[in-house]
C-alpha cells in the first residue's frame, strides 16, 4: 500500500503541474520527487502524469486520485489544526462526576480558577453521590470524579486521596445551650434529635460503621441529601447535627452552630480523586488535576 508522503508529493506535484515546483515547496530534490511519483504509479498500476513542454499534465487516472487525495489530505490538516487547538485547550469538554456537597465546599474554587484561565473548555458538572459517581466513571459517562473515601472501587479504578475532612455533632447555641462548653455523653446526646445524610451517602456509610464498630447505633429523627440542610436545620434548632467540620468553619465564626464536645473523636476521612487507570485522561482533565495539584 503506498505511503502517505507518496500522496503528498504527489499533491504537490498535481498541483503546481510541476516536478520542480513541487520538489521546492517540499524542500526535498527533483530526483526524489520523480522516484516517489514512479513508485506511486508503479503501486497503482496506473500513469498519473504526462510529461509536457508546459510541465506535468495529470491522466484521466491522475485527475481522479488527485480529488481523492487533495480532499484527504485538507481533512487530515483540519484534524491537525483542531487537535492543536485541542492540546491547547482551545477547545474540547470536561465531564466531571461529583456530589453537590462536594462541589460546593471543595471543587467550586477549582472550578472558577480553571474555567478563569480555560474559558473555552466547556464544563459537565453530575451531581450525584460518591457511589453513583463511581458508575459513572466506570461506564465512561465523566473523565474524573470526586468521592468522599473510604470507598468501594472497581477494578480499573484509581483513588487518589486528596483531603482529609472530620466529622463532627453540632447545635444551635441559642436553641440548645445546654450542650454548649462542656463534654456531652452519648447518653446525654441521645435525648436530642438527630439529623444526619441519607443512606446512600459515603459520609453517612463511614459515619455508621464508626460507631457501630464502637458499639454505638445512631438512630436520627431527619435524613437529608444536602449538607447544607443538616446546617440550615440545625441552626433553626431541630436538632443535633452530624457534618462535616471543614465545611461548617464559616458557621462557628458566626456563632450559629458549636461543635459539641464529646468524649471521643470520628477518624478523619478523606475526599479522593478517581480516574480508570487504563484509559488516558484527556488534555482537559491532565489539565484540571494539574490545577487541584494532583497526578
Amino acid at each position: 500500500m503506498a505511503q502517505l508522503e507518496q500522496y503528498r508529493i504527489f499533491a504537490a506535484v498535481a498541483q503546481h503541474r510541476s516536478f520542480g515546483k513541487a520538489a521546492a515547496e517540499l524542500y526535498i530534490t527533483q530526483p526524489a520527487v520523480s522516484q516517489s511519483v514512479k513508485q506511486l504509479e508503479k503501486e497503482l498500476g496506473v500513469q498519473l502524469f504526462i510529461r509536457t513542454s508546459r510541465g506535468a499534465e495529470l491522466t484521466e487516472a491522475g485527475e481522479m486520485l488527485y480529488g481523492y487525495t487533495a480532499q484527504a489530505l485538507a481533512t487530515m490538516r483540519n484534524a491537525e489544526e483542531e487537535l492543536k487547538e485541542l492540546r491547547s485547550l482551545g477547545t474540547g469538554t470536561l465531564p466531571i462526576g461529583a456530589s453537590d456537597t462536594l462541589c460546593e465546599h471543595f471543587l467550586l474554587p477549582y472550578l472558577c480558577e480553571f474555567h478563569a484561565k480555560y474559558p473555552k473548555i466547556k464544563l459537565r458538572i453530575t451531581n450525584r453521590t460518591s457511589s453513583e459517581t463511581m458508575a459513572l466513571l466506570t461506564a465512561g459517562y465523566v473523565d474524573i470524579g470526586f468521592v468522599n473515601s473510604p470507598c468501594d472501587a472497581p477494578g480499573g479504578v484509581d483513588v487518589h486521596p486528596l483531603k482529609s475532612l472530620t466529622m463532627c455533632f453540632v447545635c444551635s447555641p441559642i436553641h440548645m445551650p445546654e450542650l454548649c462548653g462542656h463534654e456531652v455523653t452519648v447518653e446525654e446526646l441521645a435525648e436530642y434529635p438527630l439529623m444526619m445524610l441519607e443512606r446512600d451517602s459515603a459520609m453517612r456509610r463511614y459515619t455508621d460503621s464508626y460507631f457501630k464498630e464502637n458499639g454505638i447505633k445512631l438512630v436520627p429523627q431527619t435524613e437529608l441529601g444536602s449538607h447544607d440542610l443538616l446546617l440550615s436545620f440545625a441552626e433553626s434548632g431541630l436538632g443535633v447535627a452530624v457534618v462535616v467540620r471543614e465545611y461548617t468553619e464559616k458557621n462557628f465564626a458566626a456563632g450559629t452552630l458549636v461543635p459539641v464536645s464529646l468524649p471521643f473523636t470520628i477518624p478523619s476521612h478523606e475526599i479522593s480523586l478517581i480516574t480508570r487507570g487504563s484509559v488516558p485522561l484527556s488534555f482537559a482533565a491532565k489539565q484540571f488535576c494539574a490545577l487541584i495539584g494532583e497526578l
